[in-house]
């Protein structure tokens, strides 16, 4: 009989998963020396603290390096291939919860989608001085190219690689949306299709006709306050009474919302510098945000899609 690494409860010679918690069954392990968790012989790095190992020993902490090896490359290419691994390691550490770091890591090893990384890097290597022409300011114009790229390109592999490791479902529809430039999109239905509300419990509201006149008012005299001209694309009722006086909506122009016991907030997409998950709630240019563990997840993948289309 094994012994599930999680519950501790005996299980089946030859089980895959732990019958009582679901938890996958590694029959031969290595013990991480950072923090003593088990993990599959043939893991590149620890599943909880994102250790790296080396043939069963341990090597370094995952840093930029760890991604590809630059050692063969020179010049841009290297400099993308760095640029990349560092986005790659800050996606991970604002969106995904660090006991999960290592896994997906071990997964970018392990996938074809490395493959398919370090083809782009060296198409991105190719194509950057053309897209450079006599700009002023190249380096900024660089990095705004590369993070747009590596953003799409991420999605790409979280999406399509890591369905099972996402701690919320990331619909394949936003993958539709790589490449579009800002007059190329249907804001309202990019919206709708990151956060996917049909997969989530809460109230939303998208024809505002029907919506009860009160829950609207409510809306506009709490935190809903669009200037004319806007286009107004669902408003999400967070109230515990459903009274909608907190949630949080959408338009062409800026994300609005109150949370319980806090002021209302606006953020425009053309200021958006920084959204990024905390605890259980993410921050929006450093303001509190909360609706669900899902939709924040959800959100923060959408807002950083709109700071791509502002670029």
């Amino acid at each position: 009989m094994l012994q599930c690494r999680k519950c501790r409860k005996e299980i089946p010679q030859g089980t895959k998963y732990c019958s009582y918690c679901a938890t996958p069954v590694i029959e031969e392990t290595f013990i991480c020396p950072s923090c003593g968790s088990e993990n599959d012989l043939s893991a590149h790095g620890c599943s909880n603290c994102g250790f790296r190992f080396s043939a069963g020993k341990e090597e370094t902490k995952v840093d930029a390096n760890d991604i590809f090896d630059t050692s063969q490359m020179q010049g841009l290419q290297q400099e993308v291939a760095d640029i990349f691994s560092l986005h790659f390691e800050n996606r991970l550490k604002e969106e995904h919860h660090p006991n999960l770091h290592g896994t997906y890591i071990d997964r970018f090893f392990k996938s074809e989608f490395r493959t398919s990384a370090d083809y782009r890097i060296k198409q991105l290597t190719e194509v950057i001085p053309g897209l450079m022409g006599e700009k002023k300011d190249v380096e900024k114009e660089k990095r705004e190219i590369l993070y747009a790229a590596f953003e799409e390109l991420i999605d790409y592999f979280t999406v399509r690689f890591c369905a099972d490791l996402n701690e919320t479902f990331f619909p394949e529809a936003i993958l539709k949306y790589a490449g579009l430039e800002k007059s190329q999109t249907n804001l309202g239905q990019m919206v709708l299709d990151y956060l996917d509300f049909e997969n989530e419990d809460e109230s939303v509201y998208l024809d505002f006709v029907a919506m009860p006149a009160k829950k609207l008012k409510n809306a506009a005299d709490s935190y809903l306050f669009p200037k004319k001209g806007e286009t107004l694309f669902f408003i999400c009722d967070l109230s515990l009474l459903g009274t909608s006086k907190d949630g949080f909506a959408m338009t062409n122009e800026c994300i609005y919302w109150k949370t319980p016991l806090e002021r209302k907030q606006q953020v425009f997409y053309k200021k958006l510098k920084e959204v990024k998950r905390e605890e259980d709630w993410i921050t929006i240019n450093g303001i509190f945000f909360s609706a669900n563990k899902s939709l924040n997840l959800k959100l923060i993948r959408l807002l950083k899609k709109l700071m791509v289309l502002e670029l």
